[in-house]
């Protein structure tokens, strides 16, 4: 096996195991198969080349992601199903395959709030109303980002369709046409979407502009894993949604959620991996024929939790990483159901033309509301 520089070394523990330092809980990302695992006194422990790299307490993983044909041990297996941490098995360009979970047999704890509201007409159009406006809200304010750097017809097109369909959304009378504005718009925003990363994908290989592109999939996978797992701790039952529909979406209610989040946090991301993917190259990881599909995988992982540990100014909370954003819309969205609240106040984005950085604006209420701590 080839001897790893000190360099390289220090990547592949980032790329195997992330810690969040500022928070209790870490997520286990493994992409590589020449690795061993074992469980020994409640420590899950990683070792490479004979050596072992990680050691961390089994009550502080979170939820594991794993690419590729990699078979782990029975016993690691059997330590994710007793504590019950999400697993989620991914191919190596990031096509979910399935999922390894115990769920646990106890209700969960709002599950009688969640049944209660979803008779609750009012309340359901009103949340899905809220929840459109930040998505369409977001959407324009990430291109209108965007446009500093290029800006074509497609996306000017999307920029005036979304300021009237921001403009229109109060006349839908129900839910479902709610969700087919929220689709008409999908359909001309990811246009514009697709028209930059073309842009920026302009002097890539094509196979290389090919994962690039795959990766905005495998983005929305990472966003809605997360959330259901944020859901699943705080006691919300993840089939219970109100925009999705169990019959078309897996946990629909993980998938309302991150409708909000999906352009800051998602695109953002994919579009600045795709305008530096020169840079990464410079790393050294690379070939003449562009950066392999691993290789890219693995970069893209690193630029994710980077994107998750980034500090946004939360309307009520002050300042927070895009990680504590989902736990605080979690529990806002817990706030409504019980009644603490009157409105579900989505997450919004303010774009100032002088900073290249997002700052966060509410959705104005008719009352001040509180969060629940």
């Amino acid at each position: 096996m080839m001897e790893l520089s000190k360099k390289q070394e220090q990547a592949f523990l980032f790329l195997l195991l992330t810690f969040y330092f500022a928070e209790p809980m870490s997520t286990i990302y493994i992409t590589e198969s020449d690795v061993s695992y074992q469980v020994q006194h409640q420590y899950f422990k990683v070792f490479h080349q004979q050596k072992q790299r990680i050691c961390i307490p089994i009550r502080n993983i979170s939820q594991f992601f794993i690419f590729g044909n990699i078979h782990l041990p029975k016993e690691v297996i059997q330590t994710i199903y007793c504590h019950q941490i999400p697993a989620l098995y991914l191919t190596q360009q990031g096509e979910p395959l399935g999922r390894l979970e115990n769920l646990s047999k106890l209700r969960p704890k709002y599950l009688t709030y969640q049944c209660r509201r979803a008779r609750d007409t009012e309340f359901n159009r009103a949340t899905a109303e809220s929840i459109i406006w930040a998505k369409l809200h977001n959407q324009h304010t990430f291109l209108q980002s965007w446009t500093q750097y290029h800006a074509n017809h497609t996306t000017q097109r999307a920029l005036n369709y979304l300021t009237l369909m921001i403009d229109n959304l109060p006349s839908s009378g129900s839910i479902n046409e709610l969700h087919e504005c929220s689709e008409e718009a999908d359909n001309i925003y990811y246009c514009a979407v697709a028209s930059l990363l073309s842009f920026y994908n302009n002097g890539c290989p094509r196979t290389t502009a090919k994962h690039i592109s795959g990766l905005q999939n495998l983005g929305n996978t990472l966003l809605h894993q997360y959330i259901y797992t944020f859901l699943n701790t705080a006691g919300l039952h993840p089939d219970y949604a109100i925009l999705h529909h169990s019959s078309c979406h897996e946990l629909p209610l993980a998938w309302d959620f991150a409708a909000e989040f999906r352009a800051p946090i998602v695109d953002d991301l994919v579009l600045n991996f795709a305008r530096n993917l020169t840079s990464l190259k410079s790393n050294g990881n690379g070939n003449g024929n562009g950066k392999k599909t691993h290789t890219l995988l693995q970069q893209f992982l690193q630029c994710w939790e980077g994107k998750l540990r980034t500090f946004v100014l939360h309307p009520y909370a002050g300042e927070v990483t895009y990680r504590q954003c989902i736990d605080l819309q979690v529990r806002e969205y817990i706030a409504s159901l019980l009644g603490d609240v009157e409105y579900y106040r989505p997450l919004a984005l303010k774009f100032h033309p002088n900073h290249s950085t997002f700052t966060n604006i509410a959705r104005p209420q008719k009352t001040a509301l509180t969060l629940v701590k």
